[in-house]
């Protein structure tokens, strides 16, 4: 019997190919999305879980900073015995290296820490031993295949470029890569101790406001991040209360206010958002999260009720069979049974077309948002129980829902047709109607807002100019003495407007603190910048009272404020403030991203002798030249030194990628809502239109044209799509504006994007239901009247 039900089963899926295709890869659309969200949220949810006692492991933070003192780890390992073990961790954020071709690279992954990062994290050394010397370096199994082609790379040497030139290296093992769901990603790791060599250069590249003696390893030095494993039972609330002793060794404004706390390693990448410090952490969002597990339970439901929807419809095009079912003995178990197997059928053939969705969808989130997705979390027992869960309850429940209406119709009813459903069964398709085209027009409004709000951000800037701006790195010693001379030559190529030097150039990502008493003697920390002479001029920065920077005097301190700090302080041009004096008002403008408004900021001037980068403005008819140039002259004055250069309005446009990432996850969605919503509509149509066959062929007889009835059968599905529209405009709203509140500075919500959203819904519903309602209109009258 069981055999006999699989093949009628399989002989009705092919004998309504349609609808089975539109069942299958409609449902295999939607099994694929929900597969990939959940294997994103599974492995999210999973880093730093691979470590070995990860439940005893955490990093230690300072005040809203995940950055700590060079010493504080190791003291406590000495001071408590609460600590079993600890490494710290450094790691740059650009270094030079020359490969075995003798090319100079760029290498991003360059980490330093104590030898017990191995043990601690758990990772396998393939061959050899981690750096126990400043002259060594252990290498990843994926870096060594990269550079040298063999894992046997023990006793090779490469050389690193630091402050003082290149260094040799000698490379003492071959780790295994860190996992994929690891925050911690090197592909080198050195000695703790070699990190001396970078710890400070962010002083240095300060140029005249460093700390010229900050040159060994001690309290004052930071941007650590430290680890330290506890013994078990340990509360890591009452040792942090322990740590605050520690804070007498800190060289800090604003102390007191500070605390210690550990934080379990599980949490790290999820509930760092707040925290500053190690950015080149791998970071998660947990907001995010939580939109990915709404998204997804929303795509199930959606999924189901499209499933059920083309499965009744389905169903409903039998009942003449399922009427002979019953009167040859079938039971209503029977009758369960077959509708069940077949609806399983279905879910399980879906799962070969949504593999390639997986396949895709998988390669879309990694390149989208910077993830780590591989195979390898198909392997998680948690993912391979949620996917087994949702496959049987999509099968069995749904087939139980549609094999239950169906199997208690009696049979002569069934034969005869007459299974309409009630009236309350019309609107619940109906709703769920509503509910598709408001979800797709929430999402259409999104992506609309969206990148509307992100045209604003590349070109709402106010106060400066970005545009036509060329800059490069002075990185080197050698290149930084050699500033005036570049400059002379970079000024005489045709096309330079003009040049300008300094350690840092707005727009930046970055704040540098300026601490400042003022006229009362209260320290105020501003928003700082340094520059050169004529950088505000090449910015177009405007000047509104004194001047801007003139000639570089040595000992004569000059800043620049802008028109918040001069309202705020009641400071004018010429004032002193503690040894600088205050040259010039400068206009308020944007210095950050869009995210964070306009702060009171103090411009300190730079020695040319000092620089940091060299700023190049252009007529923009001449920048290949102007490049070609200026790499000529850093060839000739730092031959080892990688040349880079960047326009500026590349470093506005990369503070945004996490939005415009976020507009292409939802445009991807609408897509799949547009698809979803098409399934659906489909199968409400098949049912509504399939009960209506005697009223049409009445109305047909009576006079009614194709065109009228085309007209009246659209009319009812486009009503509730009207509905969709009005549920999602306050919906739209409210979700928009919490998405709106990440930005100091924002567009205006225009009517034309829900203008916009709401045709496409209503042309999507047209073109959908208009096909099943033509073959209605044009069917002839006397085949749905013949049985009567």
């Amino acid at each position: 019997m069981l055999l006999s039900d699989f093949r009628s089963a399989f002989r009705n899926i092919l004998r309504n190919r349609m609808t089975s295709a539109i069942s299958i890869f409609g449902l295999g659309i939607g099994m694929g999305c929900i597969i990939v969200l959940m294997a994103l949220i599974t492995h999210e949810r999973s880093f730093d879980t691979f470590i070995p006692y990860h439940r005893n492991l955490f990093r230690i933070i300072f005040g809203n900073s995940s950055e700590t003192r060079y010493p504080l780890a190791e003291n406590m390992k000495a001071e408590f015995p609460e600590v079993e073990d600890f490494f710290r961790y450094y790691q740059g954020g650009s270094l030079q290296m020359k490969n075995p071709l003798n090319e100079i690279v760029r290498i991003q992954d360059f980490g330093f820490s104590d030898p017990s990062v191995f043990r601690i994290m758990g990772i396998r050394l393939l061959n050899g031993g981690p750096a126990k010397t400043l002259n060594e370096v252990a290498v990843s199994d994926e870096c060594a295949m990269r550079y040298f082609g063999t894992l046997s790379v023990q006793g090779y040497a490469i050389a690193v470029k630091f402050h003082d030139g290149f260094a040799e290296l000698v490379i003492t093992g071959v780790f295994e890569s860190f996992p994929s769901n690891s925050t911690l990603n090197p592909s080198f790791i050195a000695h703790i101790d070699l990190s001396e060599k970078l710890v400070n250069q962010f002083q240095r590249n300060l140029g005249d406001y460093g700390i010229e003696d900050m040159n060994r390893l001690d309290w004052r030095t930071s941007g650590f991040i430290s680890y330290v494993v506890l013994k078990n039972n340990t509360d890591p609330e009452v040792l942090a209360s322990k740590m605050e002793k520690y804070k007498d060794f800190f060289y800090t404004d604003h102390i007191v206010s500070m605390h210690f706390k550990l934080q379990p390693v599980a949490d790290v990448y999820l509930y760092s958002e707040d925290l500053a410090g190690a950015y080149y952490l791998r970071r998660g969002n947990p907001q995010e999260l939580t939109y990915y597990e709404i998204i997804s339970f929303l795509i199930l439901v959606i999924s189901v009720t499209n499933f059920v929807l083309l499965a009744r419809s389905r169903v409903s095009e039998r009942i003449h069979e399922l009427g002979t079912r019953k009167i040859f003995g079938a039971s209503r178990a029977n009758i369960n049974r077959l509708i069940l197997i077949e609806s399983n059928m279905i879910v399980i053939l879906s799962l070969i077309p949504s593999l390639f969705l997986v396949g895709y969808g998988m390669d879309f989130v990694n390149s989208t948002l910077s993830k780590t997705l591989t195979n390898n979390i198909f392997l998680n027992p948690k993912l391979i129980f949620l996917i087994v869960v949702v496959v049987i309850l999509m099968g069995t429940l749904s087939g139980w829902f549609i094999g239950i209406r169906y199997s208690k119709v009696p049979a002569l009813k069934l034969i005869s047709g007459k299974t309409f459903m009630a009236d309350s069964s019309q609107r619940w398709n109906y709703s769920f109607l509503v509910l598709h085209f408001t979800l797709f027009m929430i999402l259409v409004t999104g992506v609309f807002a969206v990148s509307k709000q992100i045209r604003y951000l590349m070109s709402g800037y106010e106060g400066i100019n970005p545009g036509n701006i060329l800059v490069a790195d002075l990185s080197s010693d050698e290149l930084k003495r050699s500033y005036s001379t570049i400059y002379d030559e970079i000024k005489r190529v045709p096309g330079v407007e003009m040049v300008a030097g300094g350690s840092f150039i707005p727009p930046l990502n970055a704040f540098l603190p300026v601490t400042l008493a003022i006229s009362d003697g209260e320290k105020v920390r501003f928003d700082g910048l340094i520059m050169g002479e004529g950088m505000t001029e090449l910015l177009g920065i405007e000047v509104v009272e004194g001047s801007s920077f003139g000639t570089y005097k040595p000992g004569i301190n000059e800043i620049l404020v802008n028109e918040s700090t001069a309202k705020e302080h009641n400071i004018k041009a010429g004032e002193l403030i503690l040894s600088f004096k205050v040259r010039g008002v400068v206009k308020d403008f944007h210095a950050h991203s869009l995210h964070s408004p306009i702060q009171p900021m103090v411009i300190l001037q730079q020695n040319p002798e000092r620089m940091g980068l060299i700023a190049i403005k252009t007529s923009g008819n001449n920048d290949k030249a102007i490049i070609g140039r200026l790499r000529e002259l850093y060839t000739q004055i730092s031959p080892d030194e990688i040349f880079e250069v960047r326009y500026l309005t590349e470093v506005v446009d990369n503070f945004y990628d996490r939005e415009r990432n976020q507009a292409k996850i939802i445009g991807a969605f609408s897509l799949l809502a547009t698809a979803l919503s098409v399934m659906g509509l489909f199968g409400i149509s098949f049912l509504s239109i399939s009960k209506r066959k005697k009223e049409i062929s009445i109305r047909k007889i009576n006079g009614s044209s194709s065109t009228e009835i085309l007209m009246l059968l659209n009319s009812d599905f486009l009503k509730w799509v009207l509905v969709a529209i009005v549920i999602s405009l306050p919906a739209s709203l409210y979700l928009l504006s919490l998405w709106m509140e990440g930005f100091a500075y924002k567009t205006k919500m225009n009517w034309w994007i829900f203008a916009s959203a709401g045709l496409t819904a209503i042309f999507i519903a047209l073109l959908t239901v208009s096909w099943k309602s033509w073959r209605a209109a044009t069917k002839n009258p006397v085949e749905a009247l013949r049985y009567e």
